[in-house]
């Protein structure tokens, strides 16, 4: 599989909503940044993804455009979220994964809080 039909399947995994195969995609020592946010372990980036996943009915994110080099992947993507009162969000973004033996051992996202 290539780095990004792993992205791909990581984004297929948000958007079926499935916990653990989200977090198949990270390493044991994975480390999730973001604007808003560092996590540091696949324990922390669980918390997260709970809450994220309950709080949304809708999560369609489509990757754009990519570069890639070495054990590193950089994908703007758009997104479609809908919060579980039906309000529509749409974001675009970039995030910079990190493999690590496979999976995201490093994912750093660029957005703008405000559109989520």
């Amino acid at each position: 599989m290539t780095q990004l039909e792993y992205v791909k399947d990581y984004w297929a995994a948000e958007r079926a909503k499935n916990l653990d195969k989200i977090l198949d995609h990270f390493h044991e020592e994975a480390e999730f940044v973001s604007p808003t946010m560092k996590l540091q372990g696949r324990a922390q980036v669980a918390e997260f993804y709970r809450g994220m996943i309950g709080g949304f009915k809708e999560i369609l994110v489509t990757p754009v455009n990519s570069v890639e080099a070495g054990d590193s992947i950089a994908v703007e993507y758009l997104a479609r979220l809908v919060r579980n009162t039906g309000e529509v969000r749409e974001a675009r973004g970039f995030n910079l994964f990190v493999f690590k033996d496979g999976r995201f051992h490093k994912l750093h996202c660029y957005f703008n809080p405000a559109d989520f």
